[in-house]
């Protein structure tokens, strides 16, 4: 589903006294997330330009315009940070965008419905998808198992032939 707005991160907390800031990242690689020019703190807040950013320990720290004590950072710790979809590049063809695939509709080869996409979390090998809210299946995001991903018809069909213990 398309928005405006795409959550990219999640603030951790303060790093240092002035105003630089822990967060969590959700997919980008680092060189693609420094390219980002303005975040936006929040889904009511107003862009702000990114000054600076380096990558540590799996993390990236930032600091953002206007945020230039602890006080201020420890604020809006666990805020989550947005960017305007504008702000995004071109996908090659067969590449995705994870907050173009949530919500999305999975399914096996035979039509059998398993649920929605609701979240994806990246692995060392592969990205995984979470499918239904309830039993929360956890399906491995590689080329034997997803067969086809219809931005169209909003479906993702997959081969479960090769992960039935995981759908137990």
């Amino acid at each position: 589903m398309k928005t405006d707005l795409i959550e990219i991160a999640r603030i951790k907390g303060p790093n240092g006294l002035k105003g630089k800031m822990w967060i969590t990242p959700y997919g980008d690689s680092f060189e693609a997330f420094s390219r980002y020019t303005h975040l936006i703190v929040g889904k009511q807040g107003s862009p702000r330009k990114m000054t600076w950013c380096a990558q540590r320990k799996g993390s990236y720290i930032i600091q953002l315009e206007g945020i230039t004590s602890i006080d201020q950072a420890e604020s809006i710790k666990g805020e989550s940070l947005f960017i305007a979809r504008k702000q995004l590049e071109k996908t090659e063809d067969n590449e995705y965008y994870w907050c173009d695939l949530i919500g999305m509709s999975v399914v096996d080869t035979k039509g059998s419905v398993l649920g929605d996409l609701i979240k994806i979390f990246r692995t060392g090998s592969n990205d995984v998808y979470v499918v239904d809210s309830v039993k929360q299946y956890y399906i491995p995001a590689t080329k034997d198992v997803v067969k086809e991903i219809s931005m169209e018809r909003r479906k993702i069909v997959i081969d479960t032939s090769l992960i039935e213990d995981l759908l137990d």
